[in-house]
This record gives structure tokens, sequence and C-alpha cells, in this order.
């Protein structure tokens, strides 16, 4: 079903900024090749993941890599924007410093709603509208690599919260009148 609207979207990244926690064992908490809406009932309803927070280290609301992990209160916007978005717990241990944040991991759904792979030179991707099915928050894989897309309602309702961690980048919609 082609998306009617003409809401602006984003790509979700990590602030660049702020001093992340590293985490250290995501690859072997789980197989993560399975953090998809087809498989994700396959994996432990919760992960403990070792993390190094560093000397200045903070655990933001939002943490973009090595796997999309979101606080409580940015897990608990995004299920008032889509009720349908499944949700994994995860547990952060920093046992040098002693310290330890709780994750939810949205489990996204992907669409395939690229109006193109970015050509040499050109930066950025472009989504088409029509192949969109409107949903606030979800994955647009770009060859091996993807990228999670964010609506600007969601967003907007984020960064309200000072959602911490949060950096995002204006994606060029083809089909509407706010390309860039």
């Amino acid at each position: 079903m082609a998306y009617k609207g003409s809401m602006k979207y984003f790509v979700l990244t990590s602030k660049g900024k702020y001093p992340f926690p590293q985490i250290i064992n995501w690859s072997q908490a789980s197989d993560m090749r399975k953090l998809t809406r087809n498989e994700y009932r396959e994996l432990p309803a919760f992960f403990l993941l070792n993390a190094k927070l560093g000397m200045d280290g903070i655990f933001p609301d939002v943490i973009e890599k090595p796997v999309l992990l979101f606080s409580r209160t940015a897990m608990e916007v995004t299920a008032l924007y889509d009720s349908d978005i499944p949700f994994l717990f995860a547990a952060l241990f920093d046992t040098e410093k002693g310290e330890c944040a709780s994750y939810y991991c949205p489990v996204l759904e992907e669409e395939d709603c690229l109006a193109g792979k970015p050509g040499p030179g050109q930066r950025g991707i472009i989504l088409d509208r029509s192949k969109m099915n409107g949903l606030p928050l979800f994955r647009v894989r770009i060859g091996l690599e993807s990228a999670t897309i964010i609506r600007m309602d969601l967003a907007e309702s984020l960064l309200e919260r000072e959602a911490s961690g949060l950096k995002l980048k204006e994606v060029s919609v083809s089909g509407s009148s706010i390309l860039k």
C-alpha cells in the first residue's frame, strides 16, 4: 500500500559528540541476523550485554550501533506511534565502573522503498513514497548495510522529551514536494 502522507523522513544515527558505551559482546549474545520480524521469536526475550563506558561515558536514550537500542522513555514514545513494533529487552553492564542501564531493542520492518541506489558522488538516500507504508520507524537495506529511517512526528516527540544520543539527517522522498 502506498503512503499518501507528506511527512518528512530522516536517517536516525547516534550523535557523534557523546561518549557512547562501547558494547563488547553483542555478536556473542545471540544470532543478531535473526533480528527481523520473521525470525525474532527465535531469539531470547532479553540480552545481557557487556559495555565499556569510558571516563566520561553516558547511557544515552538512543544507541544506534551495533544494534538499535532505546531507553524506556524512547521505547514508550515509539510504541505510541506504532503499537505493532516488538521490543526485546537488553541490559547493558559496565562491570569496571559498576554501572548498568536497561534498553529495548525494536524489531523493525524492513521496507524496500529505495527510489534507487545512490550513484557516484551522490550523498544520502532517496525513498520512493509510492513504495512506503507510512511506518514511523523502519529499516532500508542499502547494499550490505542498512539505515534506520524515522518519520518526522516520531522524531519530534523524541526530541521534545530531550532524548539524548539522537542525530537526524533528512532524506529525500520522491513523489513529493519535500525533495531537498
